[in-house]
This record gives C-alpha cells, structure tokens and sequence, in this order.
C-alpha cells in the first residue's frame, strides 16, 4: 500500500542526547517571544537546527508551540539564513516556517473526534468499478475524469450536493465524486476493549468468536449441551484440556476456524460444568516480558515501559507497562499477506494516512484518510479500521486493524502524547520507541515467535526489486497476450482464407496497472486532524 504522508526516508535520524544538549549549552539564546504559529500547510519539527536535518515531526497551518529560545542559523540552508525557533516539547522550527502568536498552544488530541461519534470522518464507499471522480467543479464541467475509482474503494468525505441536476460527494481533500456510484457508510464498528488490572501471568479470559456458541457439560463435543454463548461475551478461563500431541498430526490435518490452525481437540473450562471449544473463542494470555520489549536506553532516558503484544493466532492484542497488562482487545491481521511476526520498534506515529496498492501489487485498491497510524515495520501498522466489524478474525493486507475505539485507545496512548495540530511524529532513534511483539500462538513451540522482517521503515532496495520483478512479469503477460492474439488471428486467416477485421464496438478497455517508484517513507499527511460535521 501506498501511505500518502510527507516526511521523506531521509528524514530519520537518530538524535544523540549529547548533540541535542551541546546545542542547548553553546547556541541557545533567550528571546522575550512566547509562542509561535505554524504558517505552513506542513510545517516540520527538526531535531536539529540546521540542514540537511532530521525531521522529528510534522505540524499543520496554525499550531502553536511554546518558545523555548532561539537559534542562529549556522549556514544559509534550511532556514535561509534565518533564526530557529527551539521549542517544547522538544525540536526546532525554522522562523520562515512560523510567525509570534499571543495565544498559548491548544490542548487536545491530535485525531479530534466529535461528540457520541467514533470516527474523525464521515466515510463512503465505491459500489460500482468505474466511478468517476473528479478534480473539481471545473474538471466536472469539462467532463475531465481525475481517476477511475474501483468497487470496495472508500474515500472521506465532508457533504452530499447537487450541481447541475445531478448528487455528488465532495471528498476531504476536495475531488468529486459521483453519487451514483458510492454510498455514505456507517459510523465504524461499536466493539471495545477492556481494561485489566492484577491479572496473573497465564491463561486469562476469551471472547465468544461466533454467535450461539455451544456449552458442553464435559470437555467433550458429545456431551449435553447446557448452554450457549453470543458473540463477543465474555468468558474466565478456569482450565484448560486438550489432548496429548499427536506426533503424526499435520497442520494439513489441521481443522482451520477463523483462521486458527487447530491440530488437536483443546477445551476451556468457564465455570463448573461448563465448557467450550477453544476453537471458538479468542483467548487472551498474559505473558511476562518477552527479551527485547524493554529497551535498556528507552527505560533509562525516558522511563517508559510501554509494549504491546499482538497474538496471530488467537487475533488479539494485550498493551504492557512493563510485567501489567493494561488493556486488551481484538484485532484483524493479515490474511492474504500475513502480519509478520517480531520485535518491532514503532517507526511512525501518524494521525490519518491514505493508503492504496505498492506500484508492484496489481490489484488496486483505496482506503482514504485511515484513523490512527502506528506503523511498526515497512507498510504494516496498527491502525483504525472504519470498514468491517470482523475483530477477530484474519481480514486485512498485513496490517493489524483495530476498532476505532481501540485504535484510538492505543495511539493516545502510546508515548509521546501528540496534541492538536500535530500530524505525524518519527521518533529519533528506534531504541527509545515503544516495541510491538508479534507472535502466532497458532503455530508448533518453536515458530510462534521468529523475526520475519528487519524492523523499521520500507526498505527502499527491496521496494525496487519488487517494483522491477511486476514489471517483468506485466512485460511478460502482455508479450504472451499479444503472442495469443497472433495466434488467433493467423488461425482465422487460415479457415476464411482473409483475416477477419477487429469489431471495435465490442471492445473494452483492458485493466490498467498504476506503476509508481517505490515510497521513500511515508509521508506525513497535511491538514487532517480537524473533523467534519456529522450527519447521515
């Protein structure tokens, strides 16, 4: 997927503390201004006070920071010459970038949502392939097509109109849609989480996976039923039984439940004489602190404890602090692209990103202005997701989807805080993020929990490789298309003696592929913290 954001890969860097403080120390100068506002659309938080620099985070037009100082700039790069701002939390501002403000900076959350609703946007979906959207009223005049949008795609959008007899939508980045060909959708799923408190390290409780579960008498499918469950209750976790392991079990024998690989009958006991299938439930299961959740430089300069468990198997996810669950809810990981499993060290913290197919997948798609972005490795992210209600149950392209109450839970939640006005933060040095820890507790003892990808941003040269392999194999599909139609026609000239003409009329376009280079890193996205109005 394509995450339409604006920092570029360059832009990380890790920032020592000896260099942050030397700055501090030897070029800081007090000032008598007080506070500043962004001017730009996409004003950057450096880590340093110069170019090229490092960016730290991102802020939209109107943000106010308070002035710690300022700082001379040491060259005419970057800044032009011109003084920096340093600033709290921490960073600094290029003056060209803000202007003095008297107002002191706003408090609130970077992702603002309205009163009793869930999500910052109001969303729609594509029904049809084809739909036409357009660039804006001018475009639609002169009939110019911007992009041809296919089924399943979905797009925020700020109001339904009429122009000239005809409803259209009107997107939160300002194109057209037509109405025909799209719908409003609903308010996102309602499901939550749960807090925890004292919970013990082992088999804790599970969530009913499908509606009118079976409770059996005994941990036996052919014993009395006394009971069943709905959807989504649930349920302690008193005792567990499963059969002994059979060596010549196979996962090809394996019974496959939500996507759950089950080789062998397990049984949970939710109170006396009752029991269910663990088949049909989400077990959540606190662990002790598995080695690299707690980095020693992330502990001893910040304090902060914080990690998160995501378990495949079971599609659930458990928030730390330090040995203490603190939360915990369902998710949706990857299905057709599996969520890789590792240590991964949260590489960006982004409020919405639009997100579409990589330039080397072939089959589009479009999922605008997403809620609540923490991308963990590559393209993968926790995030919100506003078009299914599935938690629980392997649904996305690799990415870990979260209702977007919990999504919002786990963004605010994780450090830093970021505040309004604030669109994407890159944290300096990977040691100091908080770690997510994938695992499958699905798979045999010794493949629950290896290190499938490298941590960190996309790498850019397997981004290429990708990107060159589709194009050979597009190269090569087209050349055996042709070769196909050659064939055809030297056969028809064979039998009728001529070659029939081409019946044009009949003809459709073929489907077209997007080539783009690969992303340098995500960008953080402009001015989408701010929420539209409500309605139906």
């Amino acid at each position: 997927m394509t995450l339409q954001t604006v920092a570029a890969l360059e832009s990380i860097e890790p920032v020592t503390a000896e260099d942050g403080q030397a700055i501090e120390l030897q070029a800081l100068q007090e000032t008598d201004l007080r506070y500043i506002e962004a001017r730009w659309l996409e004003t950057s938080l450096h880590a340093r006070p110069w170019a090229p620099g490092k960016r730290l985070a991102t802020l939209t037009k109107g943000t106010r920071l308070l002035v710690k100082g300022t700082v001379e700039s040491r060259d005419k790069r970057g800044c032009h010459g011109k003084p920096w701002y340093a600033v709290y939390p921490f960073g600094y501002v290029c003056s060209e970038q803000a202007r003095p403000s008297d107002e002191p900076p706003e408090h609130g959350a970077a992702v603002q949502v309205e009163k009793d609703q869930r999500l910052p946007y109001r969303y729609i979906v594509v029904r049809e392939d084809g739909a036409a959207m357009y660039r804006n009223k001018e475009a639609l005049d002169n009939g110019e097509v911007t992009r041809s949008l296919e089924k399943g795609m979905t797009l925020a959008a700020t109001r339904q109109f009429e122009y000239e007899g005809l409803e259209y939508f009107e997107t939160v980045d300002g194109p057209l849609v037509t109405r025909e060909g799209a719908a409003w959708m609903g308010d996102g799923s309602k499901w939550s989480g749960v807090y925890l408190r004292n919970a013990e390290p082992g088999p804790a409780f599970a969530w009913v996976f499908k509606d009118k579960t079976p409770v059996h008498q005994e941990p036996d499918a052919t014993s009395d039923r006394v009971d069943t469950l709905p959807r989504r209750a649930r349920v302690r976790i008193l005792e567990v039984e499963e059969d002994a392991p059979d060596a010549e079990a196979t996962l090809a024998d394996a019974k496959v439940l939500r996507g759950k690989k089950k080789p062998r009958e397990r049984w949970l006991k939710i109170a006396e004489g009752r029991w269910v299938d663990a088949s049909r439930v989400n077990e959540v299961h606190v662990l002790e602190p598995p080695e690299g959740v707690l980095g020693e430089t992330r502990l001893r300069e910040r304090g902060n404890d914080q990690w998160i468990d995501v378990d495949l198997g079971e599609q659930v996810l458990v928030a730390y602090r330090g040995e203490d669950p603190v939360y915990a809810t369902l998710i949706s990981s990857g299905r057709g692209s599996p969520t890789p499993r590792g240590n991964y060290p949260i590489w960006a913290k982004v409020t919405t990103l639009t997100m579409d197919n990589q330039g080397y997948e072939d089959n589009a798609y479009m999922v605008q202005h997403v809620p609540w972005v923490l991308l963990f490795q590559g393209h993968n992210a926790l995030h919100g997701a506003y078009w299914h209600d599935q938690f629980g149950k392997r649904k996305s392209h690799g990415c870990v989807n979260l209702a977007p109450k919990d999504a919002r839970w786990v963004f605010e939640w994780v450090a830093p805080t970021m505040h309004s006005g604030w669109t994407g933060y890159l944290p300096g040095e990977l040691e100091r993020s908080v770690v997510v820890h994938v695992r499958d507790s699905s798979r045999p003892e010794g493949e629950r929990f290896v290190q499938d990808r490298r941590p960190g941003p996309p790498d850019r040269e397997e981004e290429q490789r990708k990107l060159e392999e589709a194009e050979k194999r597009r190269a090569a599909a087209a050349e055996a298309a042709a070769a196909e139609e050659a064939a055809a026609a030297a056969d028809a000239t064979d039998t009728d003696g001529a070659a029939p003409a081409p019946n044009l009329a009949n003809t459709t376009p073929g489907p077209t592929t997007r080539v783009t280079p690969p992303p340098r890193v995500p960008r953080i996205p402009r001015s989408t913290t701010r929420p539209v109005a409500n309605g139906s």
